[in-house]
C-alpha cells in the first residue's frame, strides 16, 4: 500500500519561505534564533517566525521549528520557556528535538504541539522507535543510513510517524554520534556549531604506507538524491520526506521542491508503476544543476555503500548559473468572496467570506457622507477594495452596492478593506491559537548555584571511588591485563572486535575471567545497533541470559535508544542497564528522564566542562577520565573506500592538513567504522584530580579501544603513578595527551 507523504522543505529566510510554499511543499521546518542545529545560518528572528506561523497556517500548511541541539542546564530552566511560549500561542505545529531534557520540558510545559525525535537521536530500528512512540513522540526522524527494506520493518513493527531524508547532504558520521568537529575545534555539532571537517581532505596511511593521497576526501559523501525511489518510499510507509537545505539559497530549495511535488503528485496520480520512465532525465538534470556535490547517491536506501557513494576528489557543493535555473512564482493568495454596501447616510459594510472554509466576517466603516460634486463610481470602489498589497489575500469576487450619490474618500475605503482583511485573518487563526494554554512555569534558582535541580545529590566516599575503576574494554586481552589490578571494580567487554561464531564464547572466557576475580562484568552494546547486529545478539542471548541467571554477568552498557528498546524486549530490568555517554544527559531534567524510566547508571557527557558538571546530579554519574574519544561512527567505511571491501578488521590512520594522525577501526561484523581521536582524553593531573574530587562521581571510567597490551599497561601505570601515588609503580615517559572539554567546554 502506497502512503501518501507529506514534503517538508527547509527554509532560512522568509523569501525561502514563501518560495518552497508557492513550490509545493506542505510543511517548512526553520530555525530560530537560538537551539537550532545551524547556529551559524542567518536564521529566523522572533518577529520573524511569528510572521512565518501565520504565513503558512493562513495558506494551509504547516510549519516545524528546529530545537535539535543539546541544552545546558542553565538554558533549559532558564531560557527555553520563554523562547517558546510566543510561538507555541501562535500555533506552531511541531518541535524537532534531539534532546530528551527537552523533550521532557517541552511535553509537560507546552501540551498538545507535536514532537518530532531528530535524526540526530540516531534512531535507526523499530525497538529505537517504539522507544520514542511510548515516551510520547508523535514522529521519528530515521536515520540517514538506513535502507528501504529496514525502514519498511520499522513501520510494520510500529505505529509512529517515519520522517525520512530525501535529497541534500549527507553526513558521514551517524547524525548525533559525532564529536570530530567539537573535540578538534570546540565547535560541537551537537550545539548546531559542525564545522565539517568531514569536507576536508585527508591521506589514508596502513602500516605506515601511504595507501590514499593526501588531497582526497574519503569522509565525504555524495548528495542524496531519492526522487527515482517515491514509490518504494511510500510502500516502506514514510509520511513526510524532508529536503536537506536550510542553509542553501532560495532558488535551490524552491527549485528542489518544485521538482518532488510535481513527481509526487504524479505518483498520487497514477501510482508507482513503471516508475523508471515517469521521471524524466530534464528533471534530473535540472536538480544537478541546482546543486550537488560530485553528482548524487541514492545508496544507503538501496542498501549499498562504498567508494560510489563518496565524493573521493572534492567536497565542494557545485550549482549551474541562475539562468539555467527557473525561479519559482510566488504564492497565490487566499481567495475571498466580498460583498460591499455603501449608502449615503448609512454606515459602509464590507462582508468578507473565505472561500475555503466559508468563514465570514462582517466589518462596519463610519457613515457614508453625500457627495456635493462628483459622486463616487462603482469601478473607483471596486479597484481601491481588490489593492490587497501585500496581504495573503485577494478577492475573486466583489458585489458592490453603491448609492447614486455617495462621497467615498480612497482613505475611507483603505480603513474598511484593512480592518475587515484583519478580521478575516484573526478569524481563519483563531483555531491554531493557544493562549492560555501552556502550563505556568517558575524558573528555578540560577543552575550555576545548584548541585541538583531534581534533588539526585548523594555523598560519595571519594577516596575510596578513585580507587575503582570502570573500565570498558574491546578485547579480551586487555581485559587479562586490567583484571589483575585491585583498583579495576567492574569491566564491559564491546563484541564488535570479533567474529559473530565466537561471541559465546568470547561472552564466557569474559565472564568467568571476572567471576574467578572477583570483578562485576558488563556486556557493552555497539554504538549503533541496526535490525541485523540485534538478531546477531538474539542468536546468542541464551549464552547471554544464562550468565544472567548465574549472577557472572551483572548488566549491559547501551550506547542508543535502539540497544534501550531492544534490552526492553529481552526483558533486561531498567536497573541493569547502564548509559553511555552517546545517551546524552545535558542536564539534570535528561539524567531524570532516565532515572524515572529506571536506569540509574549514566555516563556524563564529553563536551561539559568541570563547572558545568558541578551542576549536576552525582547519583550514578560516571566520569571517563582515560580514552580515546571515538571522533565518528559511520555507516561507511574508509578501508572500503579506499581498497575495496574484503571483510578484514583494519586499523588506518587519517592524515590531516596539519600531519595529525586519527586511528580508524572497521568492525566488520556489525559494518561500522570508527574514527578515534589521535590522541586519547586524559584526566590523571592534580588539578583535573582536584576538580574530580569537587564533582564526586559515583564511578571513574576508563575506555582502552586502539591500545595494544604494551599501551594498556602504560596507562594503568600512569594512573597509579599520578592518582593513586604509588611509589613503586613502573615509570613510564609523559603520555602526549589532551584534557578534552573537561576544562574548556563547548560554546
Amino acid at each position: 500500500m502506497i502512503t501518501k507523504m507529506e514534503l517538508l522543505a527547509p527554509a532560512g529566510s522568509l523569501e525561502t519561505l514563501r518560495a518552497v510554499y508557492a513550490a509545493g511543499a506542505d510543511a517548512v521546518y526553520l530555525g530560530g534564533q537560538a537551539f537550532g542545529a545551524r547556529a551559524y545560518a542567518k536564521n529566523f528572528t522572533k518577529e520573524e517566525l511569528l510572521y512565518a506561523i501565520d504565513y503558512a497556517h493562513l495558506h494551509d500548511k504547516k510549519l516545524h521549528l528546529t530545537v535539535n541541539t543539546l541544552l545546558k542546564n542553565k538554558e533549559l530552566e532558564e531560557q527555553l520557556y520563554d523562547y517558546l511560549l510566543p510561538y507555541y500561542e501562535q500555533g506552531l505545529d511541531a518541535v524537532i528535538v534531539q534532546d530528551v531534557g527537552v523533550f521532557t520540558f517541552i511535553r509537560e510545559h507546552f501540551p498538545g504541539i507535536e514532537l518530532h525525535a531528530s535524526t540526530q537521536m540516531t534512531i535507526s530500528g523499530a525497538e529505537g522507535a517504539k522507544f520514542w512512540q511510548v515516551a510520547g513522540a508523535d514522529r521519528v526522524v530515521l536515520a540517514r543510513e538506513l535502507s528501504l527494506k529496514e525502514i519498511a520493518a520499522i513501520h510494520k513493527e510500529t505505529d509512529v510517524a517515519l520522517e525520512c531524508f530525501a535529497h541534500g547532504a549527507l553526513c558521514y558520521c551517524y547524525s548525533g554520534q559525532c564529536l570530530f568537529s567539537s573535540m578538534l575545534g570546540g565547535r560541537s555539532g551537537n550545539r548546531g556549531r559542525c564545522a565539517q571537517p568531514c569536507r576536508l581532505p585527508y591521506g589514508v596511511q596502513e602500516q605506515n604506507k601511504q595507501i590514499l593521497g593526501q588531497n582526497s576526501y574519503p569522509l565525504s559523501p555524495k548528495d542524496l538524491c531519492a526522487l527515482d525511489l517515491l514509490p518504494e518510499l511510500a510502500t516502506a510507509g514514510v509520511s513526510s520526506l524532508k529536503i536537506e537545505g536550510r542553509m542553501k539559497q532560495t532558488k535551490y530549495a524552491a527549485g528542489v521542491t518544485a521538482i518532488y511535488r510535481k513527481y509526487l503528485d504524479l505518483l498520487e496520480a497514477q501510482g508507482g508503476k513503471d516508475w523508471n520512465t515517469v521521471v524524466s532525465e530534464a528533471d534530473r538534470q535540472t536538480l544537478l544543476a541546482l546543486g550537488n556535490r560530485s553528482g548524487f547517491t541514492a545508496g544507503y536506501l538501496r542498501g549499498e555503500k562504498g567508494r560510489e557513494m563518496i565524493s573521493l576528489h572534492s567536497s565542494g557543493h557545485t550549482s549551474a548559473s541562475e539562468e539555467q535555473v527557473q525561479m519559482v512564482p510566488l504564492a497565490d493568495k487566499r481567495a475571498l468572496s466580498a460583498f460591499c454596501e455603501c449608502v449615503e447616510t448609512k454606515p459602509a459594510m464590507l462582508t468578507l467570506t473565505d472561500e475555503k472554509t466559508g468563514k465570514t466576517v462582517v466589518c462596519y466603516g463610519k457613515e457614508v457622507q453625500t457627495a456635493k460634486n462628483a459622486p463616487a463610481s462603482k469601478e473607483d470602489v471596486a479597484k481601491v477594495l481588490r489593492q490587497t498589497g501585500d496581504t495573503e489575500f485577494e478577492l475573486s469576487k466583489l458585489d458592490l452596492t453603491l448609492g447614486e450619490n455617495c462621497f467615498i474618500p480612497k482613505q475611507f475605503l483603505k480603513s474598511l478593506r484593512r480592518d475587515a482583511l484583519a478580521q478575516m485573518q484573526e478569524q481563519l487563526l483563531e483555531d491554531n491559537r493557544r493562549k492560555g494554554c501552556a502550563k505556568k512555569y517558575t524558573k528555578p534558582v540560577p543552575c550555576e548555584d545548584l548541585r541538583s535541580i531534581h534533588s539526585l545529590e548523594i555523598k560519595n566516599d571519594f577516596e575510596a571511588t578513585k580507587r575503582q575503576l570502570f573500565v570498558v574494554c574491546d578485547t579480551l586481552e586487555q581485559m587479562q591485563i586490567c583484571i589483575k589490578k585491585e583498583y579495576v571494580q567492574i569491566l564491559a567487554l564491546q563484541m564488535q572486535s570479533y567474529p559473530v561464531n565466537q561471541w559465546s564464547q568470547v561472552f564466557a572466557e569474559a565472564a568467568q575471567l571476572c567471576q574467578v576475580n572477583a570483578k562485576r562484568f558488563l556486556l557493552a552494546l555497539p554504538s549503533v545497533l541496526r535490525n541485523d547486529t540485534a538478531k546477531r545478539y538474539q542468536k546468542h542471548w541464551n549464552c547471554i541470559k544464562n550468565m544472567q541467571e548465574q549472577g557472572t554477568l551483572e548488566g549491559f552498557l547501551a550506547k542508543n535508544y535502539d540497544s534501550l528498546g531492544f534490552l526492553q524486549e529481552m526483558d533486561v530490568k531498567e536497573n541493569n542497564i547502564w548509559l553511555d555517554s552517546q545517551l546524552y544527559t545535558f542536564s539534570n531534567r535528561a539524567a531524570s528522564f532516565f532515572q524515572n524510566l529506571g536506569y540509574m547508571q549514566r555516563t556524563l557527557p564529553l563536551e561539559l566542562n568541570a563547572g558545568e558538571l558541578r551542576a549536576h546530579s552525582v547519583k550514578g554519574s560516571i566520569l571517563t577520565i582515560y580514552g580515546h574519544v571515538p571522533f565518528m561512527v559511520s555507516n561507511q567505511c574508509v578501508h572500503k573506500t579506499v581498497t575495496g571491501c574484503d571483510h578484514r578488521p583494519t586499523l588506518l590512520k587519517l592524515t590531516d592538513r596539519y600531519g595529525k594522525m586519527f586511528p580508524v577501526k572497521n568492525y566488520c561484523e556489525i559494518c561500522s567504522n570508527i574514527i578515534y581521536n589521535a590522541i586519547p582524553t586524559v584526566l590523571f593531573d592534580s588539578k583535573s584530580q582536584d576538580e574530580i574530587e569537587k564533582l564526586s562521581p559515583e564511578y571513574l571510567r576508563v575506555d582502552f579501544t586502539i591500545e595494544d597490551s604494551k599501551s594498556v599497561k602504560e596507562v594503568l601505570y600512569a594512573y597509579e603513578n599520578q592518582v593513586l601515588k604509588k611509589t613503586d609503580s613502573q615509570e613510564i615517559p609523559e603520555m602526549e595527551c589532551t584534557r578534552g572539554h573537561f576544562r574548556r567546554g563547548v560554546e
